[in-house]
């Protein structure tokens, strides 16, 4: 595997964590009523607002608990999609590039069939298609 392939899904799951970390937040809405965290409903912890009429923290924490759940998860999507996009995308080495094919010391054989070619051998001139590796080319 590239060093790529090795370390961008530690950092998307890293990332993950995060975005499962800010929805475990305790949070402040209009920072007068303290809120519970999101991932638990997000209900408020006092029940009168400062201002009678302005603020309903009944109906306002649990909006915005919401609304950070949903920023949560549209992170996390953008984060797993950058991701596989980051894997499947990955780069080819100078030794591939300058037909020094048996310098590829991050080849590796991966029988996906034709649908797995981002995932198949750095050295793409050794992934013949089908699921086949060519393995005579030197």
């Amino acid at each position: 595997m590239t060093r790529q392939q090795k370390l961008v899904p530690v950092v998307v799951i890293v990332l993950l964590l995060g975005a499962v970390g800010y929805t475990l937040l305790p949070f402040q809405f209009a920072n007068a009523i303290d809120c519970e965290a999101p991932l638990f409903g997000g209900n408020p912890k006092e029940l009168r607002g400062p201002v009678e009429g302005l603020i309903r923290p009944d109906e306002d924490c649990p909006a915005k608990g919401r609304s950070r759940l949903t920023t949560a998860a549209i992170a996390a999507l953008f984060f797993a999609a950058a991701g596989v996009a980051l894997v499947g995308l990955k780069p080819i080495s100078g030794a591939c590039l300058a037909g020094r094919h048996g310098d590829c010391r991050e080849w590796w054989a991966a029988f996906m069939g034709g649908q797995g070619e981002g995932f198949s051998c750095q050295c793409d001139c050794h992934y013949e298609g089908g699921g086949t590796t060519n393995w005579s080319s030197a």
